[in-house]
């Protein structure tokens, strides 16, 4: 009786690269790599986590940088009206945050000669910002709005010796 042999194709290379590390590891460990054809697959899905970095560290700055071991912090931004009376939303970066209150005072009607901008609390990076409209009239009067941006920093651990609010 002859031996019967099932001839099966190879499988597909992942399209996600999810199991491309894998397969490469198996076959080198059972000696049967193939460099010419494992170098340019790993180089795309080089390509491809760096992308997918690079767009983690747009929308969440220094995500990319964490270190194992270490505490996480976030910093986050509330849209807000009325400090904290009114949570409008939240959102990773402070422009779209920001952008979330001119709208809303964009839509209440202005003036047309009007100007608005965002007056922070203090000058530290992280202060929480009023919008405030400028103008049209004698004395181009700032006009507070109500409408805020207040940064809060997300931690992934419990700090009891973190202040509290």
């Amino acid at each position: 009786m002859t031996p019967t042999t099932l001839n099966r194709p190879a499988p597909a290379a992942p399209t996600d690269g999810s199991d491309l590390v894998h397969d490469i590891r198996l076959r080198t460990a059972a000696g049967n790599a193939k460099p010419t054809h494992d170098v340019p697959q790993l180089l795309a899905h080089i390509e491809t986590l760096e992308q997918r970095l690079a767009a983690a560290e747009a929308v969440f700055p220094g995500i990319t940088q964490l270190t194992a071991g270490e505490p996480v912090e976030l910093t986050i931004y509330r849209a807000e009206y009325e400090e904290g009376q009114v949570p409008l939303g939240l959102y990773t970066n402070r422009d779209a945050a920001r952008a979330h209150g001119e709208d809303l005072i964009t839509r209440e009607g202005l003036p047309a000669d009007a100007v608005i901008t965002w007056i922070p609390d203090f000058g530290d990076d992280e202060a929480i910002e009023e919008l405030a409209v400028f103008g049209p009239g004698k004395d181009d009067e700032n006009s507070s709005t109500g409408y805020l941006v207040t940064p809060l920093t997300l931690t992934c651990v419990y700090d009891p010796e973190a202040e509290e609010w």
